[in-house]
């Protein structure tokens, strides 16, 4: 752990949705860390299983059962942090899904679905997080976009369009909070080595040598992982960050500059 004061979120509270694996676990490990109490949000009951193993260890992790497309659950996961830590001082829009979909394969029930999560889901979080943010003073919050959001591709659309929606949810909120001392970015995920997306491959048939000749293409020769996004999160929250707002950081090994 860095000795490092801007690092330091000893007596800060940081909720995490979408935490209980993949590039949200790694996210509430490294706030874990760094001193942080963190609460993990996910449908996943998974989640209170990671939070376990880490109260274990003497750390302060919670697990809070979540549907973010749902308003009432996100109310009770509000008042949860109150009761449990006396609110929140970061907050970390992390829930989605990535189904694949063209126009033509994207039914309404579908966009429906990515758009509540993936979009919807961030507002609701918002909405319920800042009120209590600007009461204590400040606080911080990182949604979690793609680089789909400005480049789209033919098989994301309901995904791309959500992400790009976070983007503008992102700048908006930036602007009006700014006077309350509540920061407001986007991080911008490459292609990251998560659970999901290596299911994703093996379910798609590609084979190894195709996957190795796709990852030597990249700029800087190797997938990013959950820990490298976590990193990013930690920066933006952090003290060093301070003048830092409306703003969209990429962590992709340079393949958007490509």
């Amino acid at each position: 752990m860095k000795d490092t004061a801007g690092f330091n979120f000893a007596g800060k509270t940081a909720l995490v949705t979408g935490a209980a694996k993949g590039i949200g676990a790694d996210i509430a490990a490294q706030f874990i860390r760094y001193g942080a109490n963190v609460i993990i949000a996910d449908v996943d009951e998974q989640g209170e299983a990671v939070a376990a193993r880490w109260r274990q260890d003497g750390y302060a992790a919670r697990f809070f059962r979540c549907d973010v497309s749902q308003g009432n659950d996100v109310a009770q996961l509000a008042a949860y942090a109150e009761q449990e830590f006396g609110g929140l001082d970061m907050l970390v829009n992390n829930a989605g899904i990535f189904p694949r979909a063209t126009l033509s394969e994207t039914d309404e029930a579908l966009w429906d679905r990515v758009i509540g999560i993936n979009l919807k889901g961030v507002y609701l979080m918002c909405q319920a997080a800042v009120p209590g943010m600007i009461s204590r003073g400040g606080g911080s919050i990182v949604n979690i976009g793609s680089l789909h959001a400005a480049t789209g591709a033919s098989d994301m659309l309901a995904y791309a369009i959500s992400k790009g929606g976070v983007v503008t949810l992102t700048r908006n909120l930036a602007s009006t909070l700014a006077k309350h001392r509540v920061r407001v970015n986007c991080i911008h995920p490459g292609w990251v080595a998560s659970d999901g997306e290596m299911a994703r491959i093996a379910a798609s048939g590609e084979n190894g040598d195709t996957l190795e000749k796709a990852i030597k293409r990249m700029p800087m020769g190797r997938m990013q992982t959950g820990n490298d996004i976590a990193s990013a999160v930690v920066f933006m929250m952090s003290d060093f960050a301070d003048q830092i707002t409306g703003q969209q950081l990429t962590v992709d090994g340079g393949i958007s500059i490509r």
